[in-house]
Order: structure tokens, then sequence, then C-alpha cells
């Protein structure tokens, strides 16, 4: 069975490409080199990470030729995105009812509950088709970064420029300002955060290329 990892990208040496490669455990690997662009995605804020993302085979199109940036991304559909990019291999689920093993995000779940990066949202479910938040992705990111052996600091201070910090749920606080003072995570103005306002496919990208650079998967 392939599985994706992350790479960081070649540096030319000597006129030869060497190419660092980054997963947990062995295998055999193989390096492609790819680009990839969407119809819709001209002119957008997002295309150039979008693209990067595409081409490293981290993200991918609802079809061959759209990306859909501006469409809502669900908690299973972010959960696929990080298990991707850390090279994590999927998993049977055991822990949440509302997953079934032919549903095709089962394995991700599974694999990202296993190493930690979600948790369920009460009552043995993990609701894997709601969009998820703001800050439940700050969430899953900072985790991310711990899981990849990075730290950052944790102090709130710089929360202190959203006007509506005060509204961020007291389980993902320490999360976000991590996220955020790792230049991760930003606010959707200057001074507001929105915790619980609903990403999109393009805001999960950019923040998964930053995780990405930040624990030095890519360059």
């Amino acid at each position: 069975m392939r599985r994706l990892i992350s790479i960081c990208n070649g540096t030319t040496i000597n006129g030869t490409i060497e190419v660092t490669i980054k997963r947990p455990g062995n295998s055999i690997y193989a390096v492609v080199q790819s680009s990839k662009t969407f119809d819709d995605l001209k002119g957008h804020w997002a295309k150039s990470d979008i693209e990067l993302l595409a081409s490293k085979l981290v993200v991918n199109g609802t079809t061959a030729e759209t990306f859909a940036p501006d469409t809502r991304i669900t908690r299973a559909e972010f959960a696929a995105l990080l298990v991707r990019a850390a090279g994590l291999t999927e998993a049977a689920v055991t822990d949440f009812s509302d997953v079934q093993s032919t549903d095709w995000f089962a394995g991700a779940v599974g694999a990202a509950s296993k190493a930690g990066l979600i948790e369920g949202t009460g009552e043995g479910k993990f609701q894997p088709n709601a969009t998820i938040t703001r800050e439940q992705k700050a969430v899953m990111i900072f985790r991310a970064m711990k899981l990849a052996g990075k730290q950052s600091d944790t102090d709130a201070k710089k929360l202190n420029a959203f006007k509506d910090s005060s509204t961020l749920s007291s389980w993902s606080k320490d999360a976000v300002a991590g996220a955020v003072n790792a230049g991760i995570v930003s606010g959707v103005t200057d001074s507001t955060f929105v915790p619980a306002g609903q990403a999109t496919r393009a805001e999960a990208a950019v923040m998964l290329k930053r995780l990405l650079k930040f624990v030095e998967f890519i360059n």
C-alpha cells in the first residue's frame, strides 16, 4: 500500500539534488516531482500555498480541475490532511461510534486518534462531517507540532490583540496561543480571531503549509 510522506524540498549539491525524507517508521521510498493547479484558483489569495501542497500530494481538489477554496472543511477532512502531511499510517477506528470502517476517512481518523491529534466531541462521537471551527483547527495543529517534536510558546499575551479572545473555549486557549505564537494561525483580522468561525479549505491549506514549514517538513 502506498503511503504519502512529507519531504523537505530538494537541495542541489554539486549538481545533484538531495532530498530529505521524514516519516515515522521504515518503508520503501520514491521521490516524485509534480506540479498542480486548479481552474478556480485564479486570483485567489491562497493560490500559491494550495498549489504548493497539491504539487506535494498533500491536498487534493474536489475534482481534477477544481479545489473549491472557499468551501468549508469538515473535521474528518482536516484530520485526513494532518495525517497525510505527517506521513502517519492509517489505523482502525475504535474510539468513535459515528465513524464506520467503510467511511473514506475512517483510516485517517483512526490514525489521528492514535497519534493524539484529535479527540471526540463527547458521548463517544467525533462528528466527522461537522464543519471544523477555527479554535478546533488550532488545537489539532498545535498537537501536530508537538507530534513532530516542535514546541511553541503558549504565552497568551498575543491573544490580547484579539478583541474576542475572551470567547475562546478554556480547552483551546493554550493551543491557540501556541499556534498563533508560532506564526501558523492568525486572526480573521488583526483584532478578531473568531474562535467559532468555520474554516475553509483555503484557510486549512494555508495553515497546513505554515505548519509544515515550522516543523521543517518542507523548506
